[in-house]
């Protein structure tokens, strides 16, 4: 009664009250990454192809080293100080033009060799002094497992539906530790399968990780988790879970 009242008072004053539907960053779940992508229409499993052209790397003197960036940084100061940086060999999943190399040389002054993973659809341009440390690489049996030192899944892990398979070569070949940062985790005891719904008006799917479970499959493998921060709580908002159900999360796992 009171809201119809208020609502015909500014209309007669000329102006009209709409009520704005709620906006998801997340919507729906599904019982499978596979259904997930079905529901969402879409042609590819990330954002577009367009959205996906071509990049410059960005420009060193304009990168800030703040919030989940300074892991990395102070993590390769601490832990491989007394490495010869030519010995170090880093796999980032998802680097696109803004890769963790950037910021550790920023914060540090060390050239560590990177190899980035992206989709097929990414091309990017790299500065001729790069090129001996920055390889970008679309296909995973391109890449030379046995040579890493660590992997980091930079806010990319949540969008691979096959992560495991990923984490299992990992396992086989003993990589020494394993990062995996701005990632949504829940506490249920199972993934769940959602979709993303904030970029452009693209849908594509996303995993909110079982922290339960992946401490499980680590654990498993003789992978002890040594860093772990919890961020974001009840920053985005799903139609179905509630803000407390999810969250974002920096893990590092070491190798026993």
């Amino acid at each position: 009664m009171y809201k119809k009242l208020v609502k015909n008072f500014f209309f007669k004053l000329g102006y009209e009250i709409k009520k704005i539907p709620n906006f998801y960053t997340f919507i729906n779940i599904y019982d499978s990454y596979e259904k997930a992508y079905l529901a969402s229409n879409n042609s590819v499993k990330y954002v577009t192809k367009e959205h996906q052209q071509s990049f410059k790397l960005s420009d060193l003197e304009n990168l800030e080293v703040a919030d989940r960036f300074n892991i990395f940084p102070v993590f390769c100061a601490i832990a491989f100080n007394e490495i010869n940086e030519d010995k170090l060999n880093f796999l980032e999943v998802g680097g696109g033009h803004n890769p963790i190399f950037l910021y550790i040389l920023k914060s540090t002054g060390k050239k560590y060799k990177f190899s980035i993973l992206e989709e097929k659809n990414f091309k990017i341009s790299i500065p001729k002094k790069y090129h001996n440390y920055l390889n970008y690489i679309y296909h995973l049996k391109h890449i030379n497992f046995k040579n890493l030192t660590a992997v980091i899944f930079s806010g990319s892990i949540q969008f691979m539906e096959n992560y495991k398979h990923v984490l299992e070569k990992l396992f086989y070949n003993r990589v020494k530790y394993i990062f995996i940062t701005e990632t949504i985790f829940t506490l249920k005891s199972k993934d769940i399968f959602t979709l993303q719904n904030n970029m452009e008006s693209v849908r594509f799917p996303n995993i909110f990780l079982s922290l339960y479970k992946l401490n499980k499959l680590l654990y498993k493998n003789n992978y002890r988790l040594i860093y772990e921060t919890t961020r974001k709580i009840g920053a985005y908002k799903h139609n179905i879970l509630k803000k407390k159900d999810f969250f974002v999360k920096d893990l590092i796992y070491k190798l026993d």
